[in-house]
């Protein structure tokens, strides 16, 4: 048939949704430097859905199998530190670090496209681990069989990576403001909007 083992992809849709917003703040003025920081967010943000998210296979031979063999109750870890009856403590580190990296840049690259104060954070981070593994669940029950693990431990470190990313910023914008300040830098284009941000930051 001729949509027999159809998947879903982010980056072509992803792309021509992200000129839509892109159009937008260039028909509001927003900073060129804004815009790029946004543009390159964005970007991140495609990617990370992407590993996340897809693809997701809708039919063929590989979604029938599943919907046939796979139960929904042995896909969902809901116990923190906890790595299947058939995982090692060196394959749960390796998911646990991957899972970290994957939103560090979130925490750091919010800051450049929306004024976020650090004790927002304590919301954002666990807002976003659990959301994830929220909607993996969610698309699991439309595709009505388990195409990702729900695992506890992802919302976990995926709350600790955005937690991870404020830190390195917090560091980077007193880095910034410090140096800048001491060597008594003249800022322009780019480099004043990243002091913008830095200032602001710094000021937490």
């Amino acid at each position: 048939p001729l949509f027999y083992n159809l998947r879903f992809n982010i980056w072509p849709g992803g792309i021509v949704l992200l000129i839509v917003p892109l159009t937008l703040l260039w028909r509001k003025k927003r900073s060129p430097y804004y815009i790029l920081c946004f543009s390159i967010f964005s970007l991140y943000l495609l990617f990370a859905m992407q590993q996340v998210f897809f693809p997701i296979e809708i039919n063929g031979d590989y979604a029938g199998y599943m919907r046939q063999e796979a139960a929904f109750r042995s896909s969902i870890n809901l116990i923190p530190f906890y790595f299947g009856p058939f995982g090692t403590l060196e394959s749960g580190l390796r998911t646990m670090v991957l899972n970290v990296i994957l939103t560090v840049p979130f925490g750091l690259g919010i800051n450049f496209v929306a004024p976020v104060r650090a004790k927002d954070f304590l919301w954002i981070a666990p807002v976003v681990g659990l959301g994830l593994e929220t909607a993996q669940l969610i698309i699991s029950l439309m595709l009505r069989y388990p195409y990702r693990l729900v695992d506890i431990n992802d919302a976990l470190m995926n709350a600790l990576g955005v937690l991870v990313g404020c830190g390195i910023f917090k560091v980077f914008a007193w880095l910034y403001v410090l140096a800048t300040q001491r060597l008594n830098i003249e800022h322009r284009g780019l480099a004043a909007y990243i002091n913008d941000v830095a200032t602001q930051t710094h000021t937490w």
